[in-house]
């Protein structure tokens, strides 16, 4: 079998979660014939052929970017070329290079299409932009999805509900490793409490909800300390740095993008992680599912998303309403204040990992489903 992933940008460029899933399935099949053909991250750079992990990359050169899309002839000439052989083509939505591919009928095999986040945020462009993607599910053998949230919430998904499967994320083997190895281990108790946040530095990722949750949470003198740390960067770097300075929040890190192995570190001494996200454009954030590998409880936001479904709301932490500076800050200052409810939590969210998002899990849903797809050329 050879299987092709398509996406805008991988790995070791800025991927984030589409690439995690990028590598995953990648793992999961690494003794099949395996090709990724991306975009270079930057117009300057020629296309090139390499290698990540073992998988080869076709990094196409890109002529600009508009509207976060890196526009490339090349891509478009490489999904006809190799393709050709190919019997999965799994294609990473969105990235609307890949729509026009499928549009002009240039490639070949059975089209998956990973529905990882819808398009909101350039309303003015949506309805154009729709056209296309109605196009792409109806030529789609397959939709994926990561969870029922992602999928009951989208009036797109819904009217090719017949061709959806649910393939829930998962952390990887190291991650899970690492996990049972710290909660094997005996920790001693902190002054301070680490509120922890990991991921870009975007629009809908809530930034500066969470920033002014934590100035009020840190009103009350009786308050516990706690420091908040911000792992990862992007184009609001420099503007959440001043409203944190503005706010006169004295206990706020920024510590920029990491190493996963300094990721990992930051999730090992955190107390729990807060994922203050504001839009359906954060459909899953595998992050969660890493925080709960090391039994940290997670807030998150009751987004019409896979986001709530992931870290359940009394069971492995607290669902807030996105938005929402009030709540998000008695939620942190209700975990922050109670040790026996976040090692309750804690405990219930590994265990729920140990289930539900494991390697083997994943990729048992992944040959089983793309073994029926295959079956059905015959």
């Amino acid at each position: 079998m050879k299987i092709i992933q398509a996406f805008k940008i991988y790995w070791p460029d800025n991927g984030g979660g589409i690439a995690k899933v990028m590598e995953s399935i990648a793992d999961a099949f690494a003794d099949c014939r395996q090709e990724i053909i991306v975009c270079q991250n930057d117009r300057y750079k020629k296309s090139v052929d390499d290698m990540y992990k073992g998988i080869p990359v076709h990094r196409c050169r890109q002529l600009f970017t508009c509207v976060s899309t890196p526009v490339s002839i090349e891509f478009l000439r490489k999904i006809k070329q190799d393709t050709t052989n190919s019997d999965l083509l799994i294609y990473h939505f969105p990235y609307p290079m890949a729509d026009l591919a499928v549009l002009l009928g240039i490639y070949s095999g059975r089209l998956v299409v990973w529905w990882h986040c819808g398009f909101e945020k350039y309303k003015k462009l949506a309805p154009f932009y729709r056209l296309l993607v109605r196009h792409t599910l109806k030529k789609a053998d397959r939709i994926l999805v990561s969870s029922k949230g992602n999928l009951n919430h989208s009036a797109l998904l819904l009217k090719y509900k017949s061709k959806c499967s649910v393939i829930p994320f998962c952390v990887s083997e190291e991650c899970r490793k690492r996990g049972l190895e710290y909660a094997a281990k005996q920790h001693s108790k902190k002054d301070k409490i680490t509120i922890l946040f990991i991921g870009r530095l975007v629009w809908y990722k809530g930034c500066d909800v969470l920033l002014q949750a934590f100035a009020q949470m840190q009103k009350p003198a009786q308050a516990k300390a706690c420091r908040l740390v911000l792992v990862g960067s992007g184009p609001l770097e420099k503007e959440l740095k001043r409203l944190a300075a503005s706010l006169e929040l004295q206990n706020v890190r920024f510590a920029g993008m990491v190493s996963e192995e300094e990721k990992i570190k930051w999730l090992e001494r955190c107390d729990f992680l807060v994922l203050p996200s504001v839009s359906k454009a954060e459909a899953f954030a595998v992050v969660q599912i890493e925080a709960m590998a090391f039994g940290k409880p997670v807030v998150n936001t009751r987004l019409p998303s896979g986001v709530p479904y992931v870290s359940r709301d009394g069971i492995t932490g607290k669902t807030v309403s996105p938005g929402s500076i009030c709540e998000l800050a008695a939620a942190m200052q209700e975990l922050a204040e109670n040790d026996s409810l976040r090692k309750q939590y804690g405990e219930n969210a590994r265990k729920m990992v140990q289930k539900k998002y494991t390697q083997q899990v994943m990729a048992e849903k992944y040959q089983k489903l793309f073994a029926q797809l295959l079956a059905e050329t015959k």
